[in-house]
């Protein structure tokens, strides 16, 4: 049920204000503390997570921020994967340091720069599935290491969703993601939530109450409608992606093909281990001759759209470099894997065979 209301009225005076000094738990006051529709979608997640609890944000970079400032602060250290989507990179890099919060950078596989970056800390961040390469970590190795100096593996849970992976089963603390993706499914919500024990949840939560990123209970409700049909969703934009995935990686156009459920590609004993052999809904790959071909690529596509998000019932594309990733420098995008001609394609639930079609007539007659 959608509960649109702000605020809430009470009957008792002293009971408002129990309940004002509360903030939740004790009845609803204001929207921005706590919503029945929130809370609604907050479990549903929470148990979709298999955490104690959840708590939810107007976006996924809502919730990726408050959660950084309610576990670190001034003069404290992150240790995070270079392999992530652009605006948590920028928010890392950029956005932090002028709240004195520093970043150490490491690809995923570096399981031993990690390890020696990660005393002093406050703690570990990853993606289950990179954006945009679309990489899988080794999960349980960095919750170890993390495990080691005591501090919590945060990790942005967008691309996989909990149908492929619950990443706190293989060691995380936190677990984050932008509703705005998969969760919502259908291209018109924003919103995040982030999933934790209840003590990081209470921290997470004071800071979103006081900075005010709360999700719109009318998401909230749009996001409920979305996880009615995710496995559904999930399952047959893996099997699609797959399909695109194996047919691109034999096209003379396609240098590159990088997509988790390949057997050719890197991460594919991961995939099989944590994504139940699945590689996601999104694949990448690089359109031989760089920025400018890959640019007369998407304008030549007449079904999938050039646009940026994923996760939802129309397939869309987006050239990392010019639209993504904008945030990192030329040797930043080399560093994280991301070559001049890289597209990411996040598949939608068009018949294959045509999604095929205008992949294959775009990149042969640009």
């Amino acid at each position: 049920m959608l509960h649109s209301s702000s605020t809430y009225a009470f009957s008792d005076s002293a009971e408002f204000a129990a309940a004002s000094r509360a903030k939740v738990g004790s009845g609803y006051v204001y929207s921005r503390w706590a919503n029945p529709t929130v809370d609604a979608f907050e479990a549903a997640v929470a148990g979709l997570e298999g955490s104690n609890g959840a708590e939810a944000f107007s976006s996924g970079m809502g919730a990726i921020s408050s959660i950084m400032l309610a576990l670190c602060s001034s003069g404290d250290r992150v240790v995070a994967a270079k392999q992530l989507y652009g605006n948590t990179y920028s928010l890392l890099s950029e956005r932090l340091p002028r709240y004195g919060i520093t970043t150490n950078w490491f690809d995923l596989v570096d399981h031993a720069g990690i390890r020696s970056a990660l005393p002093g800390a406050k703690l570990l961040y990853c993606e289950t599935i990179s954006n945009p390469r679309v990489q899988v970590p080794d999960l349980a190795k960095l919750a170890e290491l993390a495990g080691e100096q005591g501090l919590p593996l945060v990790v942005d849970n967008t691309f996989a969703s909990p149908i492929l992976c619950r990443p706190l089963e293989h060691g995380a603390s936190v677990v984050v993601h932008s509703a705005t993706k998969f969760l919502g499914g259908h291209h018109d919500l924003l919103g995040g939530v982030v999933c934790a024990d209840a003590e990081i949840l209470e921290a997470v939560a004071a800071v979103g109450r006081d900075f005010g990123p709360s999700l719109a209970p009318f998401n909230a409700w749009l996001a409920l409608r979305g996880i009615a049909t995710l496995p559904l969703r999930v399952e047959r934009s893996c099997d699609s992606a797959l399909r695109i995935a194996g047919a691109l990686e034999d096209h003379e156009e396609v240098d590159a093909v990088y997509y988790p459920a390949l057997a050719s590609d890197p991460s594919n004993a991961l995939a099989d281990r944590l994504l139940g052999g699945r590689g996601g809904g999104t694949l990448g790959f690089d359109v031989a001759g760089g920025r400018d071909r890959a640019a007369a690529f998407q304008d030549s596509l007449r079904l999938i759209t050039p646009a940026s998000s994923l996760g939802g019932t129309h397939s869309l594309i987006v050239h990392a470099a010019s639209a993504t990733h904008t945030q990192l420098s030329a040797d930043e995008l080399r560093s994280a894997g991301i070559s001049e001609g890289f597209c990411r394609l996040s598949v939608g639930l068009e018949d294959p065979d045509d999604l095929l079609d205008d992949l294959t007539a775009a990149l042969e007659n640009p």
